[in-house]
């Protein structure tokens, strides 16, 4: 009777441990998921880089974030549906999709389709933008140089 007792004693312990085991395993594997999916919401990266291939993309009146992410795997824009919807929800352009055609690049990060797909930006704004931008401050640079050195000679 007493061997019984401890038989059933080491056994309950043994369930217990491999239970605890098991359950820890479930932790690390989905919080690993959990970082993986929280990473690459606010970490974008392209499909592809250099020139990619452009892809005609048409979004209906009343798509959702999950309908768009969808056609966007399909077409291989996105690698992952899930986590583009994710990065829908968390973006500034949140339930701002219109209706309409848009050519886009496997060389766009998601949130760039987003801002075409929401109207805040086209294809080929963004490379002007920055281009000014690059200017303005290429000119502010060498002004400031020039004043400088005015400055360092005495004038």
């Amino acid at each position: 009777m007493n061997a019984k007792k401890m038989f059933l004693g080491l056994l309950d312990t043994i369930v217990k441990v491999v239970f605890i085991i098991f359950v820890a395993m479930l932790i690390v594997k989905y919080a690993k998921v959990a970082y993986d999916y929280g990473y690459h919401i606010f970490n974008q990266t392209a499909v592809s880089s250099g020139t990619g291939r452009t892809v005609s993309v048409t979004v209906k009146d009343g798509d959702t974030s999950k309908e768009i992410g969808e056609k966007l795997f399909g077409v291989g824009l996105i690698t992952d549906k899930t986590l583009f919807k994710l990065q829908e929800m968390f973006s500034e352009y949140h339930g701002m999709e219109k209706a309409g055609t848009y050519e886009l690049s496997t060389t766009m990060t998601p949130e760039e389709m987003l801002a075409v797909m929401s109207g805040g930006e086209k294809s080929g704004e963004t490379s002007a933008k920055e281009a000014s931008v690059e200017e303005t401050s290429e000119e502010e640079t060498s002004e400031a140089t020039e004043e400088n050195s005015e400055d360092v000679n005495g004038g």
